[in-house]
Parts: C-alpha cells; sequence; structure tokens
C-alpha cells in the first residue's frame, strides 16, 4: 500500500478536473430572471399590439372624416361618419336585414340542435353511431365551400333540389334571398351548438323526468317542465355565440346575398371596401365595423354571464346516478326517417352536387345520362391555370405559420395564466377574448389600415394575412390549450420544481408532452379554419399572396365558372376533411 501525502490526497484525479471544465455552467438565477423577464415583456407587447392596436385604429378610423381617404392619413377628428351613417336609409335597411338574418338562423340552429342532441342524448333512436358523427360533418366543410355547395344544389335554374320541390310541389325555390341564407347559416351553425348542448343533455339525471312520468305527465310535458329548464344555461350561451358568428360571417352573406343587393353588416363592410367601382369608402365601413364590433361584444358578455351561472343547473349528484334511455316506441322509425331525411338533404345532397358539378362539363342536374360525360378535365384546369403553383405556396405557407405561430403563442398565454407566472396574466389572456367578437372583415380592415400607414412592409405579401389569422384565432387557440391545462395536476409541476427545475425545463419535460393531444388539436384546427377564412385573405389579397380560397372566390363569383370552381372547392374540401380527420383520430387514440 502506497502512501500520500495530504496535498495528493485533495488533489482531483485527471479524470475528476476533465469532467468538472466541461461541465456546463448554468446560468445564475438573476440572468435568469433576468431573461425570463424580457420574454415576459415581448410576448405581453406581441399579444397586445396583436390584439389591441387593430382595434383602436379601427375605432380611430371611425372618428375621421376620411370618405374614400385612407383613415390614419386624415388629421383631425370628426363625427361625420357616424352622422352619414345613421341619417342614410341604407343603415335602416343593412340593420333589419341582419336582424331578421341572425334572429332565423339561431331558430333554425336552435330548432335542429336542440332536437338533436336530445334524441343521441337522451332517446333510444337508431342508427345514433353514424347520425350523430354525420350531425357535425359540416364542422369539416369550410363555409365557403359549404356556401358555393348550395347555390349548387338550390339555384332556382338547376339546382337539383329547386328543381325536384319545383316538380314536386309547384313551388320556386330561390337560394339567392333572405330565406336562403337564414336556413344556410342555421345548418352549418348546428354543430357548434350541438356540441354545446349535448353535454348538458348527457348529465341529466333521468330520474327526474321518471318522477314526472310517475304521476301521469306526457313526454312534451316532462320536456317543458323538466328537460328544458334545467338545459337553459347551455343552450342561451350555445345561442349568443351563434349569434355572434353569424353577425361575423361574410362568405354566406356574401354568396348568396350579394346577386340580389341583399347586404348585412358584415357583406356591407366588405362592399364598402372593395365596392365594383373600385372607390373604397373607407369611413363607411370603419363605422359600420365598430357598430358591429359593439353587438358582438355585448352578445359576448352575455354569454359569459350565462356560463357563469350553470353552477346552479347541477343534476348530477351522487353515486346512485345513472344514465338510461328514453324510449320513443313507436316513433323510433318515424323519427329515425325524419332525422336521416334532414341529415341527406341539409349535409349530404350540397357535397354530392358539388361533388357532380365539379365532374360536370357545365353546371347541370343530377341524370343518369349524365354519367356518360362525367370528366376530371375541371381539375386538369384547375392546376394547369396560371399562378396555380405561387397560389398553393401561399396558400401552405399562410396556413402552416398561422397553425404553428397561433399554437406557440397560446401555449405561452394559457400557460402564464393558469400558472400566474407574471402580475396581469390573466387580464392578459382575458384581453384576446375581445377578438372573439370581432367580425373578420371588420378585424381585416383593421388591419389594413394599420399597414397601409405604418412603415412596414409586409402589406401585399402573405405576412400580412399571417399576422392577421394569428389574431383572429388566438383567443380560440389559447382556450383549448386553458381547457387542457386545467386538466392537469399540480403537484406534477411542484414536484420538478423541488428538485430544481426551472421554468423551461418543466415545459419541455412535463408540460409540453402531456399538452401534445391538445396542442395537435390546436394546431389542425387552426389549419383547417385558416385554409377556409375568406373576408380576411379577400381584403389583403394582392398580385402576390393570392390563397386558394380566393381564387375559390375569384372563379365563382367573377369568371362564374362553376364547375372549375367545385372542382377547386373539393380539393380545398379534401384537405380540411383530411385535418378533421387526423384530429379525431388522435383524439380517439388518447381517449382509448
Amino acid at each position: 500500500m502506497e502512501l500520500t501525502t495530504a496535498e495528493e490526497a485533495d488533489a482531483p484525479t485527471a479524470g475528476a478536473v476533465g469532467r468538472k471544465n466541461h461541465r456546463p455552467k448554468r446560468p445564475a438565477r438573476g440572468q435568469r430572471r433576468a431573461a425570463g423577464t424580457l420574454v415576459t415583456l415581448a410576448m405581453v407587447l406581441l399579444v397586445g399590439y396583436l390584439v389591441v392596436v387593430p382595434l383602436v385604429i379601427l375605432l380611430y378610423s371611425s372618428f375621421t372624416a376620411s370618405a374614400t381617404e385612407l383613415p390614419l392619413g386624415v388629421p383631425s377628428f370628426s363625427l361625420d361618419n357616424y352622422l352619414a351613417a345613421f341619417s342614410s336609409s341604407r343603415l335602416g335597411e343593412v340593420t333589419l336585414n341582419t336582424g331578421i338574418y341572425v334572429v332565423g338562423a339561431l331558430a333554425v340552429a336552435l330548432v335542429l340542435s336542440v332536437c338533436l342532441a336530445y334524441l343521441f342524448e337522451r332517446t333510444d333512436i337508431p342508427g345514433r353511431s353514424f347520425l350523430a358523427p354525420l350531425a357535425l360533418a359540416p364542422m369539416a366543410v369550410p363555409v365557403t365551400v359549404m356556401a358555393i355547395a348550395w347555390v349548387l344544389v338550390a339555384n332556382p335554374a338547376n339546382g337539383p333540389l329547386a328543381v325536384l320541390i319545383r316538380q314536386m310541389f309547384g313551388v320556386s325555390v330561390d337560394i339567392y334571398s333572405l330565406p336562403g341564407m337564414i336556413l344556410v347559416m342555421g345548418i352549418f351553425g348546428v354543430p357548434s351548438m350541438y356540441l354545446m348542448i349535448a353535454p348538458a343533455f348527457a348529465r341529466l339525471n333521468p330520474e327526474l323526468e321518471e318522477a314526472a312520468a310517475t304521476v301521469g305527465a306526457p313526454m312534451w310535458r316532462r320536456l317543458r317542465l323538466v328537460v328544458f329548464p334545467l338545459i337553459t344555461p347551455a343552450v342561451s350561451a350555445a345561442a349568443m355565440l351563434l349569434v355572434v358568428v353569424a353577425l361575423e360571417g361574410f362568405a354566406i352573406p356574401a354568396i348568396l346575398g350579394l346577386p340580389n343587393k341583399i347586404f348585412v353588416y358584415s357583406s356591407f363592410i366588405q362592399y364598402s371596401l372593395q365596392p365594383p367601382s373600385g372607390m373604397a369608402n373607407y369611413g363607411q365601413a370603419s363605422t359600420y365595423g365598430v357598430l358591429v364590433l359593439v353587438l358582438s361584444l355585448v352578445m359576448l358578455m352575455v354569454y359569459r354571464r350565462r356560463i357563469r351561472d350553470t353552477h346552479r343547473f347541477k343534476v348530477v349528484l351522487g353515486k346512485g346516478y345513472r344514465q338510461s334511455r328514453v324510449s320513443l316506441g313507436r316513433w323510433r322509425i318515424p323519427i329515425f326517417v325524419v332525422v336521416s331525411v334532414y341529415m341527406f338533404i341539409g349535409i349530404v345532397l350540397p357535397i354530392l352536387a358539388l361533388l357532380w358539378t365539379s365532374v360536370s362539363p357545365h353546371a347541370r342536374p343530377f341524370t343518369w345520362s349524365g354519367l356518360e360525360s362525367m370528366t376530371l378535365g375541371n381539375y386538369g384546369d384547375v392546376f394547369s391555370s396560371p399562378g396555380i403553383g405561387k397560389i398553393m405556396l401561399n396558400t401552405a405557407e399562410v396556413v402552416l405559420v398561422t397553425a404553428t405561430a397561433t399554437t406557440a403563442m397560446s401555449v405561452w398565454i394559457a400557460v402564464a395564466a393558469v400558472r400566474k407566472q407574471f402580475r396581469g396574466s390573466t387580464v392578459l389572456f382575458e384581453t384576446t377574448f375581445l377578438v372573439f367578437g370581432v367580425p373578420s372583415v371588420v378585424l381585416g380592415a383593421a388591419v389594413l389600415f394599420l399597414y397601409l400607414f405604418i412603415p412596414i412592409p409586409i402589406y401585399g405579401t402573405v405576412w400580412i394575412i399571417v399576422v392577421a389569422l394569428v389574431t383572429r384565432f388566438l383567443p380560440r387557440g389559447s382556450r383549448m390549450v386553458h381547457a387542457a391545462l386545467l386538466q392537469l395536476d399540480d403537484g406534477l409541476v411542484e414536484a420538478a420544481r423541488v428538485t430544481g427545475a426551472g421554468p423551461v425545463t418543466v415545459m419541455r419535460t412535463i408540460l409540453l408532452p402531456l399538452l401534445r393531444p391538445a396542442l395537435w388539436k390546436c394546431f389542425l384546427w387552426v389549419f383547417a379554419h385558416a385554409l377556409g377564412e375568406l373576408p380576411i385573405a379577400l381584403l389583403l389579397t394582392g398580385s402576390d399572396n393570392r390563397t386558394l380560397v380566393v381564387l375559390l372566390w375569384d372563379t365563382f363569383t367573377s369568371s362564374v365558372d362553376y364547375p372549375e370552381a367545385s372542382a377547386l372547392g373539393v380539393i380545398i374540401l379534401a384537405i380540411s376533411t383530411v385535418a378533421v380527420w387526423v384530429v379525431n383520430r388522435r383524439s380517439e387514440a388518447k381517449q382509448a
């Protein structure tokens, strides 16, 4: 055994020296805190810029006597825009049309969604396994494609549905009308309302209905006195949200209303900014935009108030709860037939008309003889049209960057709000909700005014569309991630912090893996909706940043080439359907 001196014993070995010298130095706590503060400040400024600045610009523009001049180039304030709007007969006409359109669409969607939710969740109707998913199918169809499909199936000239109704009942059907707009918007709004109302029906305790049945109350009386009062919060919240969606919607009023000069707020704002004469009225568009914004925010306030009252209507309490279904008896088959007919006419038939027209040489009704002249030439014309490569590249850039940026920002906003990472994080999260009620056409106008004035060279590029779309989808994305975060146990994060893990490590190793399904869903939801977002792309498009949905609009409205527009619509529908299918498949796999 060899003896060593004290110095030799205390000296580290060569390997230890090497390991110590190569160990990465962690930043000091103060440096990490300063870096985190800078990142937080940058994100707060970015979110505030995206959300607040466009709304301020829109409000400012409405108080300038701009008329055909750019609002930010007018130095003085004025009430001329509001005086002109409130003294014009056009305001009353547009307001009346908007009121009839929104209330009518709400009535159609409310009746259909409540009936379907009750039948699928509370009764023994046959075929629920395929009828319920079919009821949600319009969610996979971009609203622009849906409106065009309804034009093809119900136009008075050769629409198969219009021709069938005229031959059977002698009644002329014109989809280019206010009732046509109401019908299409009502059917399109059914899935979103159904998703909000169906859980309320599913949670009802059947003992309440059974108690009413034991005293001899018939079904309609049980529904009126027991079931419907208990689902009132869910129904009213869904109704307020649909009112906002109908107010901000542009594609349906534009495609079905503009041919006969039937204006609602959203289509009139678009018409003011891009009139056939070419002279935009910026002041008029700003004023109507502010009016729509106020109406939407009022509806959102009512919606938030309604969802806060849901605790007073809880009926699933205790372990004695059991779910059972109401027997329809001899009405099972008739009700099944009625629901199936609605599904076919309201959902399947328009898509079939779109597919049929896309393989036809011209727009025509369904005929057996037409099968002989089917062609794929329309798809060839789409892929050989001038600039289609650039358009598809622009579309890919817009949807992918928008989905990625929205998801990333949504994660940061939601995590900051749930974990209270800095003072005001909850306020920042709630601020994004302001954009939820901003119609797309209004947001597009605000972004247009902003980037025509400030010296940031993104006007006419895909990036201005990306900025507007990220702003539009940020409220929805952050709430998707927020809901997923609320389901996570805080103990996981606390355990990591006890071991010395920093915020970045916690986010990378714990939160992101657990949130992966929600993030994937958020990404693909934004992807599918950005693909079909028409008014923003239409307002901000130029010669170098056209996208597929703008090409679809131009082909359908300017070129009036229905077969080629149908082929393009089928392509967009296929991309959107694949995105929605991936979301559903991953959700089912996660549940399994």
